[in-house]
């Protein structure tokens, strides 16, 4: 018996201020690569902490429910665990990793930096695959303009002490 599947059971969407985000096409293979060597290093380093790490999809209301907003970062850092509902985060998280697609790139980085920034996250990673940089924005600084660093660097995560991520080991 050969299985029927309805597509919209496989959208996804975001809704920033509002406007409703269509969230497809699904990453591509080296998208999904990038996603899961950084989800390994961020939760490893997790492990035995507060803090827990999750990949999309996730939801997260950065304003809680009040407005109906909701954003599905590639990877998304939680450290209060009071913010996490059966449905996602529901409050502001430590840290937001979004891994650029040509589909959702000027978003990520026009939009949504915009809204993390509002709402408080404390560092937000734009990683760009095509490129091989990672943009490390530290929101709660007075400052900006990210941190650029390419393939060949290590990253330190400011928000966690001794926590590095190799870029070698990323692309």
């Amino acid at each position: 018996m050969e299985v029927q599947l309805d597509p919209k059971q496989f959208e996804r969407w975001e809704r920033i201020d509002g406007v409703i985000y269509d969230m497809t096409p699904s990453p591509s293979t080296e998208h999904q690569r990038i996603v899961g060597r950084l989800f390994r290093d961020i939760s490893g380093y997790l492990k035995g902490k507060t803090c827990e790490c999750f990949t999309a999809p996730f939801d997260v209301y950065l304003d809680g429910d009040k407005s109906g907003n909701y954003v599905q970062p590639d990877i998304t850092v939680v450290c209060d665990p009071s913010k996490l509902r059966p449905h996602g985060c529901v409050g502001v998280p430590d840290m937001v990793v979004e891994v650029l697609s040509p589909a959702t790139a000027y978003k990520d980085k026009t939009v949504k930096l915009r809204a993390y920034k509002a709402a408080g996250v404390r560092e937000y990673w734009i990683v760009d695959p095509h490129h091989q940089i990672v943009e490390v924005y530290r929101l709660t600084d007075t400052n900006v303009f990210p941190t650029v660093h390419n393939k060949d660097e290590t990253v330190t995560v400011s928000i966690f002490e001794g926590l590095d991520i190799d870029l070698r080991d990323i692309f």
